[in-house]
């Protein structure tokens, strides 16, 4: 391979790794910003209010839930791109 075509791929996969990373941190960001902002608001006392908020807290949770599974997925397409360099 040229040197050029070399350092292209290497460029594309630091790249690559640091998205990845980028990506873990936003969500590590964004739950602990969800966790403050909820932690600062006061309980309610109606209960349409109570049920909202649980509803809002318990989809934030589940929507969390995938968040590993995408950097799961980020690190297979890691590896993959270091494998196929091999080639």
């Amino acid at each position: 391979m040229e040197l050029k075509t070399k350092l292209q791929a290497v460029h594309n996969q630091v790249r690559t790794v640091i998205s990845a990373g980028v990506i873990g941190i936003a969500i590590l960001l964004i739950i602990l910003i969800y966790d403050q902002v909820s932690g600062a608001l006061p309980t309610p006392t109606a209960t349409a209010l109570a049920n909202a908020t649980t509803n809002v807290t318990n989809t934030f949770a589940s929507a969390m839930e995938l968040a590993p599974v995408i950097i799961l997925v980020l690190i297979a397409s890691i590896v993959i791109a270091v494998v196929q360099r091999f080639r």
